[in-house]
């Protein structure tokens, strides 16, 4: 799978609710078609999400940083399978932990990584506000970017409050919550959680209908389930 054909169907590496988080991610390649980098770094990566395969149209080189040093294989075994050979070697795979990164890079993809890393009771909005901060300044090369995609608090919150990772404090966002971005993205309404991770076949056509009403609600709605924004350093 080439890069091109990756940026025309993103959604085999987003993982659950797939649909809904490749939304915002083909709305902000298309505003900033043009834009190219030398290098890139996805922190968070997971084996069933890991989008340093759609980093190749935007950069030469991508590492792709694993959650854990134990899923790297799996993560490394799904890039050989899916893409050319001359594209997965573009792709290098380790660990990062975002709370003591060194280093620079034009590009930064984090997808649902700050609310893990600031979950509720352990952090507040203005912790959020710092690690943004601190990634554009000392992470960024002049003119790069930062994308981060994370989980939105919708008003059927009250509805999920007791399921999945917001038993265990998982921070959920509204836009407004997030610094001023250089363009931000918002997509879907019940994309909240995934039957797919817990009925298989059966729970991913459920996604796929829930995706579909989403193409209908999500202009009608001011709290989104996926946001994306997008940081920009100075060149």
């Amino acid at each position: 799978m080439t890069p091109a054909r990756l940026a025309a169907s993103p959604w085999p590496w987003f993982g659950w609710s797939a649909r809904a988080w490749a939304r915002p991610w083909r709305a902000f390649v298309r505003d900033f078609a043009g834009w190219q980098g030398e290098c890139g770094l996805e922190l968070g990566a997971g084996p069933r999400s890991a989008l340093a395969p759609l980093m190749l149209s935007l950069v030469r080189q991508v590492e792709c940083s694993a959650q854990d040093a134990a899923s790297l294989p799996v993560i490394e075994a799904r890039h050989r399978d899916l893409l050319a050979p001359q594209d997965a070697a573009r792709i290098a795979h380790g660990v990062r932990d975002l709370r003591a990164l060194h280093g620079q890079w034009d590009l930064i993809v984090m997808k649902s990584v700050l609310g893990g890393v600031h979950r509720l009771g352990r952090s507040s909005l203005a912790d959020v506000h710092t690690t943004l901060e601190q990634l554009v300044a000392r992470h960024l090369r002049p003119g790069g970017l930062l994308v981060t995609l994370d989980n939105g608090r919708t008003a059927l919150e009250p509805l999920w409050s007791r399921f999945g990772a917001r038993r265990n404090g998982w921070r959920f966002f509204t836009r407004d919550e997030f610094p001023p971005a250089a363009a931000a993205y918002g997509f879907g309404l019940l994309g909240s959680f995934s039957a797919a991770t817990r009925l298989g076949r059966p729970g991913r056509w459920s996604d796929d209908a829930l995706y579909g009403a989403d193409l209908l609600l999500s202009p009608w709605v001011r709290r989104h389930a996926v946001l994306l924004h997008v940081y920009r350093k100075p060149a």
